[in-house]
């Protein structure tokens, strides 16, 4: 049986599966009752496949693109925003966006350097030059799918914006992106967390040139803020929802310990580089795209450590390696 263009999760909030040219296969998007028209929490690639899939979500709905009002786009990567400014043009809807978030977007997307200088940030941390080439290529690719879209207007940690039955409340989550927001309605208890938590992977945490600086111990504290919430329901940007918010914070606080443990055990002798401390964690022969995450997930939890007081960096000839204090 086909899968309905959208799955009602409970009245007047559907679930809407956009595709992705990725392994991860979808990104979530979620279409709200408001109290005026609807809102759309975020809007997956500049796709034809994307744009087409929720054109016949709305219809399956029974709504056009003119009655969505708003277009929260809870973090600027590419598979979350990417068709916002079609969104937009097609609805007429007003778009937001954290401040944080709304930030980032000029020096990521509109610098002419960019790839320039994500290619010098592979180098530095002991890509060899041929793999960075090749991730390069990746990232332009992917950047080929998404479109500059203008904010309308910024929210901020805590804001209610109006719902059918209640409000959303407004939750800045830094971690996985420096402005990620999520949204809580208590109401229903339902917890709409983008990929700051996913229910079967760790979402990336991830440290480079257009992160926060000290990205894994925003994540943590975005976490531990969580815990004193009550959630029946997690809607997260991909996979399924799921249950059990505290024990999944549990795990995943476990994880990151586990993965701090096993990078001291990295740079305990010697001085290797990030990307040698990759091959150690995760081993040869991943994807370019796959390879650029896994870097910067480890210089998150060596920046971690190192603001701790356990590990130590020096430059040598341009490349950084690190070292256990």
């Amino acid at each position: 049986m086909t899968e309905a263009p959208a799955l009602e999760i409970r009245d007047g909030i559907w679930l809407v599966r956009l595709p992705l040219p990725f392994p991860i296969g979808a990104v979530n998007v979620y279409l709200l009752r408001g109290r005026d028209g609807f809102l759309l929490i975020d809007c997956g690639l500049k796709t034809q496949a994307g744009r087409e899939t929720l054109a016949r979500a709305l219809s399956h709905i029974g709504i056009a693109w003119t009655d969505i009002r708003q277009i929260l786009v809870t973090h600027l990567h590419p598979d979350h925003f990417g068709l916002a400014a079609q969104a937009r043009r097609l609805s007429g809807a007003a778009v937001l966006m954290h401040r944080v978030e709304a930030a980032w977007l000029s020096p990521r997307y509109l610098d002419n350097d960019f790839f320039s200088r994500h290619s010098e940030w592979l180098a530095e941390n002991g890509v060899p030059p041929e793999e960075g080439d090749q991730i390069a290529r990746a990232s332009r690719s992917v950047a080929e799918l998404i479109e500059m879209v203008e904010v309308d207007r910024l929210i901020e940690d805590g804001e209610q914006l109006p719902i059918a039955g209640g409000a959303l409340e407004t939750v800045w989550t830094p971690g996985h992106s420096p402005g990620l927001v999520t949204f809580y309605f208590a109401p229903q208890r339902l917890y709409f967390s983008s990929d700051h938590m996913l229910e079967k992977i760790t979402p990336n945490i991830g440290l480079h040139r257009y992160s926060a600086e000290n990205p894994l111990a925003d994540y943590l504290a975005s976490l531990d803020r969580l815990k004193a919430r009550e959630i029946d329901l997690i809607l997260p940007g991909h996979g399924q929802p799921f249950q059990g918010h505290r024990e999944w914070i549990q795990a995943t606080e476990e994880h990151h310990r586990d993965r701090c443990r096993r990078m001291l055990e990295a740079v305990a002798d010697g001085e290797p580089t990030a990307y040698q401390v990759v091959g150690v964690i995760w081993g040869p022969h991943l994807s370019p795209m796959d390879e650029r995450f896994a870097v910067a997930e480890t210089l998150a939890h060596l920046e971690y450590l190192r603001r701790q007081g356990q590990v130590e960096s020096r430059r040598d000839d341009g490349v950084v390696r690190w070292r256990a204090r």
